[in-house]
């Protein structure tokens, strides 16, 4: 049996619109701006109704008329981090980089304390209190029912907290089939042991029998708030970096021993995976002397760039969204 990444290499795409197509496109979206906080009412907070926020970026390809699908990026920032910083450190919506790819970036939320976080983290609300993966569903749904998206071409990208939030939708083994590929920045992923619920280990035990997931995942070696190896200074620990995106591999039935090469001067070493005769289907950049943030040339001024180490000589960005355009449903 084919697996579904190697059909969408070897057969034409063909779009997969959305109910949403040549409707009337809701007031106040215009293509090639930013809108801040959209609203969608949600009950990803158990037992209430309550209503959840977004930034959603249309690209200047974007249609007035609401009838060309285009693929979808959901970004999900990091811990204490609002979405609109999110948008700015990650420049998803820099036509420069993304001239045609929609992208929503969700908030998040905490009743419990002040800030922002995503389930997945230790001091999150456990998913009895809060289940993000609930707000991702009822956003897939309202997005594709009020714009044109191409349901084949929908990723999920996540920064720090972010990025463990993106984990547990690969491990969700309904809403994983509803992305096409994922990518984490810094992702942080812990061991059921150093949560109040088991989340990542419980979930992502499972064989994902046919369903080969492509996965990108970016790493600083000097990341001191996810460290690499897994260790911390303060409990709780984290799972290896390298134990996580070899895990993927070995779930994608991935080739025991990737293909490896020293980029950026040596600074980048980059690992690919190639899966079910498929080429990097798993990606791995461990990125030496950078810290816990997204790689980019541009000053992300504080606290990300002292987190970060600083600039790095490449951009995130446009490599992760040339590696999603290979891959859809």
């Amino acid at each position: 049996m084919l697996s579904l990444s190697l059909i969408s290499l070897l057969c034409p795409v063909v779009l997969a619109a959305s109910s949403g197509c040549g409707t009337r496109l809701p007031s106040g979206l215009t293509p090639g701006k930013s809108t801040t906080n959209v609203t969608l009412s949600s009950k990803s907070v158990i037992g209430n109704i309550t209503e959840r926020q977004y930034i959603l970026h249309l690209p200047s390809k974007y249609k007035a008329s609401n009838d060309e699908a285009l693929p979808l990026v959901i970004a999900f920032h990091g811990q204490q981090q609002p979405a609109r910083s999110m948008e700015v450190i990650s420049e998803l919506s820099n036509p420069d980089f993304n001239p045609n790819t929609i992208v929503v970036y969700p908030e998040g939320m905490n009743v419990q304390a002040p800030g922002v976080q995503w389930l997945g983290d230790p001091l999150a609300p456990t998913s009895s209190v809060i289940d993000d993966r609930i707000f991702v569903t009822e956003l897939l749904a309202h997005l594709t029912s009020n714009l044109c998206i191409d349901e084949s071409r929908v990723y999920a990208a996540g920064l720090s907290n972010g990025g463990g939030l993106t984990g547990l939708l690969m491990c969700d083994a309904e809403l994983n089939k509803k992305f096409a590929a994922f990518a984490t920045v810094a992702g942080s992923f812990y061991p059921d042991s150093s949560l109040t619920e088991p989340l990542f280990e419980k979930d992502c035990v499972r064989s994902l029998e046919d369903r080969v997931l492509p996965y990108m995942n970016l790493h600083g070696l000097n990341d001191s708030v996810v460290p690499y190896d897994g260790s911390s200074p303060t409990p709780p620990p984290f799972i290896p970096v390298l134990s996580w995106v070899e895990s993927w591999a070995k779930r994608d039935n991935c080739a025991t021993n990737p293909s490896k090469e020293q980029l950026e001067n040596g600074s980048v070493a980059e690992s690919r995976w190639r899966c079910n005769d498929v080429d990097d289907v798993v990606v791995h950049r461990a990125i030496q002397g950078f810290g816990h943030g997204w790689p980019s040339r541009k000053n992300q001024g504080e606290p990300f760039e002292t987190l970060r180490n600083g600039p790095t000589s490449w951009n995130a960005t446009p490599y992760m969204l040339d590696w999603f355009a290979r891959w859809s449903l």
